[in-house]
């Protein structure tokens, strides 16, 4: 390759990489073990509030494959406080593929798909400091495979 294409393509990936989206407080992906996740196995992701008068979006960012078996998911999400107290919780259906035609919802590539899921539009932390969000799937199987990634995303309003 040749060293003008390799500096425009390095610009391009600089570019890319300094871009974000407008107000993100929090952005964190964890891995699934073996793309099966058990009910058993919270995912957590801990962050820091730094303005309790704001109001925040959440949103869920799901990483699945083909062999996931339903076209739905249920994730159950607490928020707990620095000392692990529960200030809220809230179970939340998604569909991960189309109802009728069956196709993967969201942007893929192989066999893996991205998808992002609204969870709260207006979610508030009653205080400055440290939580704790917790991610949990809620099937009526005790290991759903197909699921390889969980992360949440939050957006502070202006």
């Amino acid at each position: 390759m040749k060293m003008k294409n390799k500096l425009f393509l390095f610009s391009i990936v600089a570019f890319l990489f300094s871009c974000s989206e407008k107000g993100k407080v929090f952005h964190d992906y964890q891995e699934i073990a073996d793309d099966e996740w058990i009910p058993s196995n919270k995912i957590s992701f801990p962050l820091e509030i730094d303005d309790e008068k704001s109001k925040y979006t959440l949103q869920y960012l799901t990483r699945y494959t083909k062999e996931y078996p339903y076209c739905n998911l249920y994730i159950k999400r607490a928020v707990l406080d620095s000392n692990g107290k529960q200030l809220s919780s809230k179970l939340q259906g998604m569909y991960l593929f189309d109802e009728k035609t069956g196709e993967p919802k969201g942007s893929g590539w192989g066999h893996k798909y991205d998808y992002t899921i609204l969870s709260d539009s207006n979610m508030t932390f009653p205080y400055k400091g440290k939580y704790t969000i917790q991610l949990q799937q809620y099937m009526r199987q005790d290991t759903i495979a197909g699921i390889s990634d969980m992360g949440i995303s939050i957006l502070k309003h202006d």
